[in-house]
């Protein structure tokens, strides 16, 4: 694994999201007890661990968290943000194909899970999440507010 120096600069969390697709539907997850965004449906994903590339971040987040494998990962969107003291980047990947069954891996940090399609997306929803999938195809970066 590589050696990182500290710096003096602030440094900004990238955040690996993975969007697990089935029949026009997305999985979800809904965050409990984890004191940021509590009740809030989410995909898999947390942060980027040193030396560890975006993908394999999404892919270990999305076996962490779903307790499944995405075996065909590609990149979907980057959104940088600024939420109040929360600033970084998030990179979206969608995956169709995936090993096993969707669930809950990490029972300490969420309560509940269920596919949706992005039409018709559960409440409330991580704000950041419903944006990104209104935008148009073909568009894949957007900062957020």
């Amino acid at each position: 694994m590589l050696q990182f120096r500290e710096s003096v600069r602030p440094t900004y969390p990238v955040v690996a999201h993975t969007m697990l697709v089935r029949n026009g539907e997305i999985f979800l997850l809904r965050r409990s007890a984890t004191g940021f965004m509590d009740g809030y449906f989410c995909l898999p994903g947390g942060h980027q661990q040193p030396g560890e590339s975006v993908s394999a971040a999404a892919r270990r987040e999305c076996r962490e968290e779903a307790g499944v494998d995405p075996l065909d990962l590609q990149p979907r969107f980057a959104l940088p943000y600024i939420s109040g003291r929360h600033q970084g980047l998030n990179f979206v990947f969608e995956a169709h194909s995936f090993s096993g069954e969707p669930g809950i891996a990490e029972t300490q940090l969420f309560d509940a899970c269920q596919w949706a399609p992005a039409s018709a997306l559960p409440s409330p929803i991580a704000p950041w999440l419903a944006d990104a999938l209104q935008m148009q195809e073909g568009r894949w970066y957007r900062e957020l507010p």
